[in-house]
């Protein structure tokens, strides 16, 4: 399989914190040492007519490299009619949960932040779930109990929902949107991850897992519009690294290869409704 070469058009997976932050026109974590990406603020900037973001939904779904929107195509376009901005990310190392959701959530390298193998300590740095809390965002992450966004982003002023299974996240998810007071909604997927590392990343659990995901995007993103439909709001699709096939029947990830390494996270702008 061919895959896109990593080159300019490649922006690290810190860039999502600045970029979440400036729409928003809140400070930026304070170890943040990336930059906003251009097409989504020049986006922004031509939906909203020089307003702001006043509600954020952030669904992360695990695992979901490139590599698969590659071999379904179809898949990709779905996701791209609800969010257009398709952005080639590339992820940091080792390429694995904590230390990329970690990155992805701070804008700061895993040098920085902390983590730097599979490992899930508390960070002790400034993430989006101190800032926004801090501006008055009234913010809350829906995930899987005891995995790395329920654990490493503790000790803050968040509405923390630990679930069993992703079902369950989305129904807290959508439970969470439906209530006028949550302004920051962060829904994790592990279904996906879980089932590639026992079968394969293209096994027909883990597609059914993927498949599962997009499904929930598409149920998440029509509730935005839905309950936040008078609001400007932000959209974004954002998985934290790939998986590749390790050759025995299993997926692994944490090298740094293309499987591993690059992922598109998606972009919607969405005006409130005048």
């Amino acid at each position: 399989m061919r895959y896109p070469e990593p080159d300019e058009s490649f922006r690290c997976v810190t860039s999502l914190t600045p970029t979440v932050c400036d729409l928003c026109g809140v400070r930026r974590p304070a170890q943040c040492g990336d930059e906003p990406i251009a097409a989504v603020m020049d986006a922004a900037k031509g939906q909203l007519n020089g307003g702001q973001i006043e509600k954020v939904l952030i669904f992360a779904p695990d695992a979901v490299g490139i590599h698969l929107w590659e071999k379904f195509p179809e898949q990709l376009a779905a996701v791209e009619t609800i969010a257009p901005l398709r952005i080639p990310i590339r992820v940091v190392m080792p390429s694995v949960t904590p230390v990329c959701f970690g990155s992805m959530f701070s804008g700061a390298l895993p040098e920085v932040h902390g983590i730097r193998e599979y490992a899930k300590p508390v960070l002790t740095c400034e993430t989006l779930f101190n800032v926004f809390p801090e501006a008055g965002w009234k913010t809350a992450i829906a995930a899987v109990n005891g995995c790395s966004i329920d654990t490493i982003f503790r000790k803050r002023p968040v509405t923390y929902v630990s679930t069993t299974k992703d079902a369950d996240t989305l129904a807290f998810s959508e439970h969470l949107l439906r209530q006028p007071q949550y302004d920051f909604v962060l829904s994790y997927a592990y279904d996906y991850d879980h089932a590639g590392h026992a079968g394969g990343p293209f096994s027909a659990d883990a597609i059914a897992a993927f498949n599962a995901d997009l499904d929930t995007f598409q149920k998440l993103a029509a509730l935005t519009d839905e309950v936040w439909a008078d609001r400007n709001r932000l959209i974004v699709f954002a998985p934290d690294h790939g998986q590749h096939d390790t050759g025995n029947g299993r997926g692994g990830h944490g090298q740094d290869i293309p499987e591993d390494m690059l992922v598109y996270h998606f972009y919607a702008i969405r005006p409130a409704r005048r």
